[in-house]
Formats: C-alpha cells, structure tokens, sequence
C-alpha cells in the first residue's frame, strides 16, 4: 500500500462539511452526548484534560472562515474548548442537550465543540458535549470520552495531562473507494450485488414517506425537541436473543418498531414507501481506513418498504436485516458522498449570501424518511481513571433534513434511545411515537 498522503489541518471543507456549514443559516446540524461520571470531579484537571483533548484531534482547533472568494476553509485558532458549570438534580441533562443542539456554534470564532458540567452532588455529574457535525460523529464522540478520561488518568498518577497528537485525516470523501478497487473478479461480484440490491430497492419503491405533517413552519422557527427511551438490561438480554433466533438484529428491531409506528401515526397511501435507514461508520472501509480521529465519518444504508399498521413485526425486522447486508456489501453507502458533492456545487454557486435559499432548497428536496443511527455496543474503560462513565448517550438535530430522527447506543448492557422531532410535530406526537416503538417492541417480544 502506498504512504499516506499528508493533509493540513487548514484545508478547503468537503462537500459534506461544506453543506452542513451552509445549513446553519437555518438550523444547526449539531451533534451531542450525554455522559454520566461517577466520581469527585476536580474541575482544574477537567480543563487540562479539555486542553489535552484539543491538541490531540486536529479538527477540534479549528474554525470555518471563507476566503476571498467565498469558500469555506477550516482554519486553525487559539480558542479554547468552553466548559460551562452548573450545579443540578440528575434529571436536567436532556432538556440542557436539547438547547445545546438548538444553539448555533459561531464557526467563524470556534471551535466547533463546546461543553457542560452538570455537577449533582460531590460523586455524580453529567458531561454534556456538544459538536458541529461537520467536526464530529458518534463514534468520534466515543473516541472523545475515553481521551478525556486517559488525560485524568495521567494527571491521577502524576503524568502529564498531554497525549499524543493525531496528524490531519482530510475529508472522507477523498478516502472514497475508486472503481480502479472493483476491477477484478471480486469487483465484478460486487458490481453484480449492487446491481442486485438496486434492483430490490426499485421494485420497493414508491414516494418516500415518513411522520405526515402539515405544519408550514419555517425552518428557523422549528427547535429540536428529545425524547430518551432506556431498555434496561434485562430487557436488552430478551430483545437481542430474540432478534437472533428471528434472524436479525437490535439495529433492524430498533428499525422495525420505529417503522411500524410511524405506520400507525402517519398510513401510507398506495404511491407511498417507508424509507428504513441505518446510519453507519465506513472509517473502516475508507482508503486508507481512519483510525480514531474525530471528524465526520459515517454514511448510511437505506431500504425501502410497504407497510401497514398490519405488517408482521418479524418479517419486517428480516427483511430490513436482509437489505441492509445486501447494501454493505455493495458501495451503495458511498453514494452519499456524491449526492452531497453535487449540493455543494449548487451551494457555491449560488454564493454565500443564498445560503439560506440553499438550505430551505435542499430541505424540501431531501426524502423524508426514518433512521435509527445506532452505535451499537460502546465501551469506555481506562484504567486508573479518576471517573467512571456509567451512562453514555446522544442525540442530532437533523432538523434541515429530516423532521423526526433517532439514536441509540447500549451502555453497560443498557439501551438508550433518543427520538428527536421538529418542534412542528409538538413533544406530545415525538413522546406517542417513542413510546409506541417501545410497545411495538415488547409485543412483538410475546410473539412466538
């Protein structure tokens, strides 16, 4: 394999990030977690640990600044991670993360990431982080943490706070696989599963269909409302055994329950299609791969499906299981990056003082659809560690996009699940769709 090319940190944004930047015209494509920290909490070593953090991930020392000619660049600057400190009853957090993600970074100021300490008594606290998504994805966010943690572990026994810097990865687009990578037998294998898989998503497909609303309300005016769901462990033991013996997965269980909902809340008519999407991390099926930078990594896999109030819960799971595998196999989750590099041209295009007209633009021309953006399993243990994380969860505000959106990630055997919705749909119709999801999913755990 050939050397890795070098890359500034100071670097013309990509497509995806450039589209997400002009989007903060109108609602901020922020991203953030929820960290629960167990443990006395020395404030001055949190900072330096904040301070540590900043000069390993090359893309948490930057801001957006245009050039002379209108286009973005991240650029490199002394502003510090911000951390806020407040002193609360466990139980705030969500409603804090829910102003964060509707609060707009100043990106011409920087950095892209900023955070919250919500102290609750002398061993318990909260960790709010909160990122512009074009610097930051879930499983960075995970990366993040345990950094945060090694640092107070260091400082623990003495050593300096300081860790080892990451040199710049670029955009991931540029990491895309060529079709020079499919040109041999096994390329025209997968040439012919993604012919397959293309063929499987027309004859599904219809309008692309998710929550109905008839709000007209304008993107600036919409906030992002959250809703947590948890399935404890015990409940996580049931659901992943049974998504086994059915033959598929929590994700597509997740996927499924969420699908079968919104059939409830919003019937299809005869031209309609749910779109079931899965959000997932290519770090690894990048050329070369990406280790554990932070940055925006991730793409998705999307299905499209017929369904009823009346579908059997299984063979819904099965069959999203089955697209799903069939699309990783293919560069189908790549085509993201094209579709966003054709939106970025309109958006340079049309300058930088239609930024806003981009972005309501591209919002009426996006599919509505339903993701489940789930990281699956996450660990977060360093040793010595002053802190023990024993709560992890996140959220995004995907407002300019997509009016309804949720995430998932199980902690310590627990799952939370967070449903996000345009202030438009009202919390009452956001906290019915999450609860529907969890009956949908206990019913179908009765089903033999």
């Amino acid at each position: 394999m050939a050397p890795e090319k070098s890359v500034s940190v100071e670097r013309l944004l990509g497509p995806t990030e450039d589209m997400y930047w002009r989007f903060d015209s109108v609602s901020p494509l922020n991203f953030g977690s929820v960290v629960h920290l167990q443990g006395a909490v020395n404030v001055s070593e949190l900072r330096g640990a904040l301070v540590a953090l900043q000069q390993r991930h090359p893309l948490l020392r930057v801001a957006i600044r245009a050039d002379e000619k209108g286009a973005p660049w991240f650029r490199e600057v002394d502003s510090s991670i911000t951390l806020g400190l407040l002193t609360q009853a466990k139980g705030s957090e969500w409603a804090l993360l829910e102003k964060e993600l509707n609060t707009p970074f100043e990106t011409d100021v920087g950095p892209l990431i900023r955070c919250i300490l919500v102290q609750h008594d002398h061993n318990n606290a909260s960790l709010i982080s909160t990122y512009h998504h074009a610097v930051c994805d879930g499983r960075s966010a995970v990366f993040l943490l345990r950094d945060i943690l090694t640092s107070l572990a260091q400082l623990k026994k003495g050593e300096p706070a300081t860790l080892p810097t990451l040199a710049p990865v670029g955009y991931y687009g540029d990491r895309i696989p060529k079709m020079a990578q499919y040109a041999d037998l096994d390329g025209l294998r997968t040439a012919w599963k993604t012919l397959q898989a293309s063929v499987k998503f027309v004859g599904r497909a219809g309008l692309p269909k998710g929550i109905r609303n008839k709000s007209d309300l304008s993107l600036s005016a919409q906030e992002l409302q959250v809703e947590p769901r948890v399935f404890d462990a015990a409940l996580m033991q049931r659901i992943a055994h049974k998504a086994k013996q059915k033959g598929t997965s929590v994700q597509c269980v997740l996927n499924a329950a969420l699908s079968l909902t919104v059939a409830q809340d919003s019937p299809a008519s005869m031209f309609h299609a749910t779109t079931s999407t899965q959000v997932l991390d290519i770090r690894a099926r990048l050329i070369p791969p990406v280790g554990e930078d932070c940055g925006c990594f991730v793409s998705g896999s999307t299905s499209m499906h017929r369904i009823s109030p009346d579908n059997d819960f299984w063979s819904l799971a099965r069959e999203i299981h089955t697209c799903m595998l069939e699309t990783m196999e293919t560069p189908l989750p790549f085509f993201h990056s094209a579709t966003h590099k054709s939106y970025a041209l309109l958006g340079r295009s049309m300058g930088n003082g239609n930024m806003k007209r981009f972005s309501q633009m591209i919002s009426k021309m996006h599919p509505e659809g339903l993701s489940v953006s789930n990281l699956g399993r996450v660990s977060i243990d360093v040793k010595d560690s002053p802190l023990q994380v024993t709560e992890f969860a996140f959220a995004t505000n995907t407002n300019v996009l997509n009016y309804f959106n949720t995430s998932a990630a199980t902690f310590n055997g627990k799952l939370t699940w967070s449903f996000s919705g345009s202030s438009m749909l009202g919390r009452d119709r956001i906290r019915n769709i999450a609860d529907g999801a969890m009956a949908n999913i206990m019913k179908a755990l009765d089903q033999e």
